[in-house]
């Protein structure tokens, strides 16, 4: 055991240790004091500038969304880095912060390029692509400045990195548009009441409900299936058979519908629908062989209204895992719904009426401009 968590202490301080050694662009212009190293004194150039071009899929939270992205990092190693205390002057220093605006502005062409990759072959092909480019553009930067003892090409170099740096900003979200296609699935729990002379007979019900959503543009196919438990109140005769008071009763909506949604901003959406559906009520199971054929069945529209919170958003931009190509943005929602059934059956004519609240998981596959 002691071993064990010694290893972990140990492994865990070479972790800091080299996070500490890190220094990124984005931190701010360079200092002498990000150049730690030991001198290599046998060395012909003053200076020596250890410098890291990367990625690595990331999580990052941006305003109210998630995103699932490459991030990028330009980067230098202060422990690797060196220079001459001799040679310290404020030309070799603008010399360095060169090199790293250069190396940034690879970076930012990298970072374009991993939001549009179909796939992680392709991301690291792209990495590999701009580390050569970035080093081909160093080197002929090093041979116009003579490593930085050119002071007029020295100063031609800066102002031109510093123009392109200005005129291409980091790209952290691209331009998102939305594709005309979207899915979906929910669940949720709620109540039921049975109105008109139906309600006369049977109890007010205890719903699960759930369905599937296929949506193009902003048309909406809903698929549910509502499940629910109630009693006879009081004794009702269908086609000669007796449904006797306190018989547990399942009732069984289906339902086929079209949305068209009438408001979806960032936090809220609102779907009226209208369909098919069917309602069925049959004895419970758990009654007994006496009542297995006691079933009566309705078939008619159905009508509702879907409200959907948005607690939760997200973008993909990474490549699926599973292969899958297409980008996609989610959401998570608090989804209401209030739907009606009319229902006439022998003897008894009413409305379902069911209200549930639940989970709504809702996708939409998108592209980068």
């Amino acid at each position: 055991m002691k071993i064990t968590l010694l290893l972990f202490l140990f492994f865990l301080s070479l972790q800091c240790y080299a996070q500490s050694n890190i220094r990124l662009w984005e931190e701010g212009e360079l200092t002498w004091e990000d150049f730690k190293g030991k001198p290599f004194e046998l060395s012909t150039n003053s200076s020596e500038l250890y410098y890291y071009l990367s990625y690595s899929p990331a999580k990052k939270r941006v305003n109210d969304k998630t995103l699932r992205i490459y991030q990028t990092e330009n980067y230098i190693n202060q422990n690797l880095s060196w220079v001459k205390d001799s040679d310290k002057s404020d030309q070799l220093l603008k010399y360095n912060q060169v090199l790293f605006n250069i190396l940034e502005i690879h970076r930012r062409r990298l970072q374009h390029e991993l939001h549009r990759v179909n796939s992680a072959n392709m991301a690291r092909e792209t990495l590999r692509t701009h580390n050569q480019n970035s080093n081909q553009e160093i080197k002929q930067f090093q041979n116009d400045t003579r490593l930085g003892t050119d002071r007029s090409a020295l100063e031609f170099w800066d102002q031109l990195t510093s123009q392109e740096l200005h005129e291409n900003p980091f790209e952290l979200v691209p331009e998102i548009l939305d594709r005309n296609f979207g899915y979906g699935i929910n669940a949720g729990f709620g109540r039921g009441v049975l109105t008109g002379s139906i309600s006369e007979f049977f109890t007010p019900t205890i719903n699960f409900m759930y369905g599937f959503d296929v949506a193009y543009k902003n048309t909406n196919l809903f698929l549910n299936g509502t499940l629910a438990r109630d009693r006879v109140k009081r004794d009702y005769v269908k086609d000669g058979l007796l449904w006797p008071e306190n018989l547990k009763t399942n009732v069984a909506i289906l339902d086929v519908s079209i949305g068209q949604t009438l408001i979806d901003n960032p936090n809220h959406k609102i779907t009226p629908f209208v369909g098919f559906g069917v309602l069925e009520i049959t004895a419970s199971r758990g009654e007994g062989e006496l009542y297995e054929d006691h079933r009566i069945t309705n078939y008619g529209l159905i009508y509702g209204l879907n409200y959907d919170y948005k607690f939760r958003k997200g973008i993909r931009l990474t490549p699926s895992h599973y292969g899958i190509t297409f980008r996609e943005r989610v959401e998570q929602n608090i989804r209401v719904k209030l739907y009606l059934t009319p229902a006439v059956f022998e003897n008894m004519r009413g409305a379902s009426i069911n209200l549930t609240i639940g989970y709504s998981l809702f996708g939409r596959a998108i592209r980068v401009h």
